[in-house]
């Protein structure tokens, strides 16, 4: 899985290998597959951007959030910024209202301030800047909403991790 990781990310940037994204993008997915959390994460931002691979919103969705909800950071951060200002379609200008409309419809401050929460309390500081941003744009109706959100999460994954830890008897 490692090697798999290591693999796409030479074939991906170019290191020691002619570059080639499209071969990154498959060995990074096959680690990915196998739970890598850092090929997740890097392919959640290969879809957002559509870099050797076909720019698509609901697998960049899909990859962020496996590495997200096994608590990496930059995962976290990274949805948190998704769903802050929307999903922008590539090579789609700003006065496209198709490109547009997507990208409002993508929004969610209440999903934003959650990631970002999340990400902060992992150690990504700047996900702290980020949150109070957006924080400016929320009622506090969305605000009670987003904590509720980010202690259900909190809560469901310590609930995991005591059903699976070994208790001596």
């Amino acid at each position: 899985m490692q090697a798999q990781y290591t693999l796409g990310g030479a074939y991906y940037n170019g290191n020691g290998v002619e570059r080639n994204r499209e071969e990154g993008a498959r060995w990074l997915q096959k680690a990915a597959g196998q739970g890598h959390i850092a090929a997740q994460c890097d392919l959640g931002v290969m879809y957002q951007k559509g870099m050797g691979v076909e720019q698509d919103y609901q697998t960049t969705l899909k990859w962020f959030r496996k590495a997200a909800e096994q608590g990496d950071a930059l995962a976290q951060h990274n949805l948190g910024s998704l769903h802050a200002k929307g999903f922008k379609i590539k090579g789609m200008g700003f006065f496209n209202s198709t490109a547009f409309g997507f990208m409002k419809a993508t929004q969610d401050f209440v999903e934003a301030y959650k990631w970002y929460s999340l990400a902060a309390a992992n150690g990504h500081s700047l996900s702290l800047k980020d949150r109070a941003i957006i924080k400016m744009r929320m009622s506090a109706a969305q605000i009670s909403k987003a904590e509720g959100l980010v202690r259900e999460f909190q809560q469901e994954k310590n609930n995991s991790e005591s059903a699976t830890a070994c208790h001596p008897s």
